[in-house]
């Protein structure tokens, strides 16, 4: 069952990944919702500390939702995963991602990302190494450059291929021979 605390930040999650955060009202969200507007400040204090909850939660969700992905022992599956991600990612959590990236300045949205994605660099660099690539540490700083401008157009559906630059990306990063 989920609480009318939740059923609040999820239509101000929708409303923000549409709207913007700046755009859109504590009143556009209460009558979305189907509540008070004294209903929001009281369960969150003001429109701010809902989008703190709002992007706390997001990527609570986001990290033990991926917790196995990112354990991956096998280099290239590890890689490929990665990879794999943004596309994944979006999927799951339109709104989200969407919102996410329109708080790309934002200190607390920042600080949240770079803790989500905090093991991944290291982890793809070990990865690079153990496959032979000779500049394990240059394919790590191309291939996050790569997944952050997909998860970019993803998260706002201006390309639909994607999915295509994903699998062509993958094809890319194959075993060294």
């Amino acid at each position: 069952m989920i609480t009318r605390r939740q059923h609040i930040a999820n239509v101000a999650l929708q409303l923000f990944g549409d709207k913007g955060f700046e755009n859109t009202s504590t009143q556009q969200i209460a009558k979305a919702a189907g509540v008070s507007e004294a209903l929001i400040f009281k369960h969150f204090g003001s429109k701010e500390q809902l989008l703190d909850f709002i992007i706390k939660s997001g990527y609570q969700r986001i990290i033990e939702h991926n917790r196995g992905g990112l354990a991956e022992l096998d280099p290239l599956t590890f890689i490929h995963s990665v990879i794999d991600l943004p596309y994944k990612l979006v999927l799951e959590e339109p709104h989200f991602w969407k919102l996410q990236y329109r708080l790309a300045d934002r200190e607390m949205a920042q600080q949240q990302h770079e803790r989500f994605m905090r093991p991944v660099p290291a982890r793809l660099q070990a990865a690079f190494e153990q496959l032979g690539y000779p500049e394990p540490e240059k394919e790590t700083r191309l291939l996050l450059l790569l997944i952050e401008a997909l998860w970019k157009i993803e998260a706002n559906k201006t390309d639909e291929h994607v999915r295509e630059m994903l699998d062509f990306i993958k094809r890319k990063y194959e075993v060294q021979r």
